[in-house]
């Protein structure tokens, strides 16, 4: 389940903020406008093969491009990012896509991204610094990564901003928020170099629930949703135990499924440390008859 959005969380780093990763991508033409793109190629890459490059891009444009989502840059820009994070999860994390290049060539466009692949790096020193809640090796066994291993940027990222976020978010520490900062050692031209790490990790406080209610419903059904939070007025917010309560309220089938990003709100109350919770509910919708 993801995380409720509060006003003092924010990710200072989503993908180590190493490098931007993608330049402006051209404009949309009448052309690509159709359904259709154009073909699409890379130039630049030797570690990477263009065919696992294009496999990365095309696999996530083919969930875009039909007849009701023709072709758009942004979608572009987006798949693109996913083909910069295979790199970054292979340990080339200095790797980026420069501009995109499109040619016209009579009814077909071709578009070309020039790939800077740098060198490969292998994780050298990570230290945590500023938690107060985990131990810092407690949140190096979430990353899971040794000196002298490459530096997976994905799975380093996906530790601290998903892991180690849900572990605080567990513990009630709600506005958990972390950045890393990267530091390269490479000589000149060479083909590998080392990446120290150095995670800061602000906790934030640890909020307790102040009320959890329903909008929507009628007192008795209610009633009857309430037994299954396993989250309570006056306990420390747990963000697990909050996701199953939300799934063993849909498994009553009482009301339409209550979606935990679009159907529960939250408020948070900074100063005394407690969060209320809104649940809003939607009857079910009686099937028409054939």
């Amino acid at each position: 389940m993801s995380q409720p959005h509060f006003s003092r969380s924010r990710l200072l780093t989503q993908a180590l903020g190493i490098v931007a990763l993608l330049g402006a991508f051209g404009v949309v033409t009448a052309q690509e406008a159709e359904n259709t793109r154009p073909s699409l190629d890379f130039d630049g890459n030797k570690v990477f093969t263009k065919l696992e490059l294009l496999d990365v891009a095309n696999t996530c444009l083919d969930r875009f491009i039909d007849a009701s989502h023709p072709y758009e840059t942004e979608k572009l820009d987006y798949c693109l990012q996913k083909v910069v994070s295979r790199m970054h999860e292979r340990g080339y994390l200095q790797a980026r896509l420069d501009k995109t290049l499109y040619e016209q060539n009579g009814n077909a466009m071709k578009a070309t991204v020039p790939v800077e692949e740098g060198p490969l790096f292998r994780v050298g020193e990570i230290k945590i610094e500023n938690t107060k809640v985990l131990a810092p090796a407690q949140i190096l066994d979430l990353i899971g990564l040794k000196s002298g291993e490459v530096a997976d940027g994905t799975k380093l990222s996906s530790a601290i901003f998903e892991r180690a976020k849900e572990a605080y978010g567990n513990l009630g520490y709600i506005q958990f928020t972390a950045e890393i900062t990267p530091t390269f050692r490479v000589k000149e031209g060479a083909e590998e170099g080392v990446a120290d790490f150095t995670i800061s990790i602000d906790d934030g406080a640890q909020f307790r629930v102040r009320s959890i209610k329903f909008a929507g419903g009628d007192n008795k059904t209610n009633e009857m949703l309430r037994r299954e939070l396993m989250v309570r007025d006056g306990e420390v917010y747990n963000s697990d135990l909050f996701s199953q309560s939300i799934t063993r309220m849909n498994n009553t089938g009482l009301y339409d499924r209550i979606d935990p990003n679009r159907d529960v709100e939250y408020q948070t109350n900074e100063k005394t440390a407690l969060i209320d919770v809104t649940i809003h509910l939607k009857k079910k919708v009686a099937a028409a008859s054939p």
